[in-house]
């Protein structure tokens, strides 16, 4: 039984005789007489019985396969008006993943202007640290991902894109003694006490590969999960911190918190668009990628 014998099948039983059933699918009736004799001999019964002067009928088991004939006929509309709907971004649904810094400060008004645009699709985002989101991708449960840094390694097989660069700060409370003696170097910062994310996070690897360029260690006094935790942490107590310059543009314009002056750290990172290699990017994914590039002026 093939997909053509079957197709044939349902437009004769609908119809009511072969030759109507044949003019619906731009086949000749002794074509159609032949197909659905092949169709019967290879289930091995009777599909029809033939009425001299009324067409067909059908047989008890011409009657069960018309009722899975129908369902087939119907799965195959919804299948086609599906992707057409895709086609056309009237629904479907895009799964990102991104790290804490770009999920919380970039990505959201991106996602908002994209959905302005195209309502009828849904934008999963999920926030954690890079190690979270890397594993996510590697494991095909996102579509795309957003990290601070490439971990990427030669077995991964996925590649990344650069998007822009962000720059971390040293931060503290306004209050701080340690203003005065601005700026800072490497070795006496780490004097004092640092809260900083947890190991896993980009925003974490980055500080403490630009410390140990001056081969400073440093052991955090308190850790904490997320960079609001880290902000209100810092606002309430004399702990220093560094995070992206993005995380704390409110912040530093109000005057809550305020960035510590130093000398001789490299702290800046490219913000990446990760993905797999090889995957055909689907209508979904290029206009989201049109509307992220658009956002950041590309």
């Amino acid at each position: 039984m093939d997909q053509d014998q079957l197709a044939l099948f349902h437009a004769v039983a609908e119809a009511g005789s072969v030759t109507a059933g044949a003019q619906r699918l731009h086949l000749s009736q002794p074509a159609a007489s032949k197909r659905l004799a092949e169709l019967e001999r290879s289930v091995g019964l009777s599909l029809f019985d033939r009425l001299s002067k009324r067409g067909v009928r059908l047989t008890a088991a011409g009657k069960v396969l018309f009722a899975y004939s129908k369902r087939l006929t119907e799965l195959h509309t919804q299948a086609e008006r599906s992707l057409r709907s895709l086609v056309g971004l009237e629904s479907g649904r895009l799964l990102i993943g991104a790290s804490s810094t770009i999920g919380t400060y970039l990505l959201p008004g991106v996602v908002a202007a994209f959905r302005t645009g195209w309502p009828g699709i849904e934008v999963d985002l999920r926030i954690g640290n890079s190690d979270a989101i890397l594993a996510l991708l590697r494991d095909a449960r996102i579509d795309l991902a957003f990290t601070e840094d490439n971990r990427c390694t030669p077995g991964d097989d996925l590649t990344a894109e650069r998007l822009s660069v962000d720059e971390l700060v040293v931060f503290c409370r306004p209050q701080h003694a340690l203003l005065r003696r601005a700026p800072l170097a490497p070795a006496e910062l780490v004097r004092y006490p640092f809260i900083l994310r947890e190991p896993g996070s980009g925003t974490r690897t980055v500080f403490e590969g630009a410390l140990a360029a001056h081969g400073l260690p440093l052991v955090p006094d308190l850790v904490l999960g997320s960079n609001e935790a880290i902000k209100q942490a810092v606002a309430g107590c004399d702990h220093l911190a560094a995070m992206s310059r993005m995380a704390l543009t409110v912040e530093l314009a109000a005057g809550r918190l305020v960035e510590l002056p130093t000398t001789g750290l490299a702290m800046r990172r490219d913000l990446l668009l990760l993905r797999q290699a090889g995957r055909q990017d689907g209508p979904t994914v290029t206009a989201f990628l049109a509307q992220l590039r658009k956002s950041l002026g590309r």
